[in-house]
Order: C-alpha cells, then sequence, then structure tokens
C-alpha cells in the first residue's frame, strides 16, 4: 500500500493567499463605501438641478489609484519583515508583492469600469448625459475596452510605484524616501494627467493618430514604465534591512 504526502503549496502562492486576502478585505470596504457615495452623489445631483449630466463613478479614479497605492507602501512597511521572520525569502516576497499588487490593480480597473457602465446605462434610462470630465483619454462614447485600457494604466503603475516607495523608504530611511518622491511616484502622476494635454490635439504625429492609436500608445508606455517600476523594486529589495531600527 503506498501512501501519498500532500503537496505543500509554494511559499510564493502561500505568501499571495495571505496578501491577496488583507487587501481584499480592504478592497471590499473601499468599493462598498464609493457606492455609496457615487448613488448619494447622483441622487443629489437630481434634486438639486433636475438631473446628473456628468459621470460621477469617473471621480473614483483618484481614490482608486491613490488608496492601493498606499497598500503598496503599507505591504512592504508591514509585511517584509514578518515574511523573513518567518524564514521565507525576500525573493518570495518580491514575486508575491508583484502579483496582488498588478492583480489588485487589475481588478479595480474593472470594478471602476462596470460602475462606469452601470451609472452610463441608468443615465440614458434617465434621458441624462454621462460627460466625462476627468482626465483621461476615454470619453463617454468610448466603448468598455477602451475605458478598462485607460484606467487600469495609472492603477497599475500606482500599485507598483506604492511598493518601489516603500522598499526606498524601507532602505534609504525618510530623507532619501522623501527625496526619491519624483522618481517613485513622478510616473504616476504623468500616467494620470498628462493625458489631460489630449496629445492627439498637439501638432505633429498626434494630429493624424486616431483616439485608438493614442490609447494603445498610452498602455504601452505606462506598460514599460511599469516593468521598470517593478524592477527597480525587485533590485531594492533583495538586500532590504529587515532588522527593527533601535
Amino acid at each position: 500500500m503506498t501512501t501519498t504526502t500532500p503537496r505543500r503549496p509554494s511559499p510564493t502562492a502561500h505568501t499571495v493567499r495571505r496578501l491577496g486576502a488583507a487587501l481584499l478585505r480592504l478592497a471590499g470596504w473601499f468599493w462598498a463605501l464609493a457606492v455609496v457615495v457615487i448613488v448619494l452623489a447622483n441622487v443629489v445631483g437630481w434634486a438639486t438641478r433636475g438631473s446628473t449630466d456628468v459621470s460621477i463613478a469617473v471621480y473614483a479614479r483618484q481614490a482608486s489609484t491613490w488608496f492601493p497605492f498606499s497598500l503598496g507602501i503599507m505591504l512592504v512597511s508591514a509585511y517584509l519583515r514578518v515574511h523573513v521572520a518567518s524564514g521565507m525569502t525576500r525573493r518570495t516576497f518580491v514575486r508575491a508583492a508583484l502579483v496582488v499588487q498588478v492583480a489588485a490593480a487589475l481588478g479595480y480597473a474593472a470594478v471602476l469600469t462596470l460602475l462606469v457602465l452601470v451609472e452610463r446605462a441608468v443615465h440614458d434610462a434617465l434621458g441624462w448625459d454621462s460627460v466625462i470630465t476627468e482626465v483621461q483619454l476615454a470619453d463617454a462614447s468610448a466603448p468598455p475596452w477602451a475605458l478598462l485600457g485607460d484606467l487600469a494604466v495609472p492603477l497599475v503603475l500606482a500599485n507598483l510605484s506604492g511598493l518601489l516607495v516603500g522598499i526606498v523608504y524601507q532602505r534609504g530611511g525618510a530623507w532619501w524616501g522623501t527625496l526619491t518622491l519624483p522618481l517613485t511616484v513622478g510616473p504616476v502622476v504623468a500616467a494620470l494627467y498628462v493625458p489631460g494635454l489630449r496629445l492627439m490635439e498637439v501638432p505633429g504625429l498626434w494630429t493624424t493618430a486616431s483616439d485608438a492609436q493614442v490609447l494603445v500608445l498610452a498602455v504601452a508606455l505606462g506598460a514599460v514604465l511599469a516593468v521598470l517600476t517593478a524592477s527597480a523594486f525587485s533590485l531594492l529589495a533583495r538586500g532590504a534591512p529587515v532588522a527593527a531600527k533601535p
């Protein structure tokens, strides 16, 4: 009679589950509050002006960018020491943190896209417009895939930037962490606000580029910045101190 030994999950998968569970609980509270605020804002607009002709839901883009960004910093400051003290490696933590943060960003982007589309459907049924005034490339007539791509780029970049900010503070302390913020957070700010320049209106290449082409270029640029940010985090995390400072 042969017996089989239960296969133990890999350290990376185990860490992904632990980190993911923590972020999922916080995401539940975040989106529950966001839905309440969006509904109330639409009701107030209807009660005071008779209609709400702009997309309220898309304004959650700012909060859904910077809240997970702060959670990325928390993952490094709160979990790295515990992770290493439990006998696991920094490499395992890096892999798990990157997987969880990218997955969280895509999840936030999907939920926000769904909320915008649901709100748009309700506005259409009531005869209202859904003008998007938030700074981004996709407008009210954009298809769901374009809206999702436009929202996902800064969210992924912000989540990875949060990890990078956290590890720089961990390694260099408060001074270096603060002085390097233009480098660690600058790409996120660019991804959020540069599209508001409406690059296709700038003379030159953008004059003949379609909205779809500009969006593809923005996604490609965001992907490059995300890879660079993730690589910097991985390199800095290899030798990051984990002992508590006296």
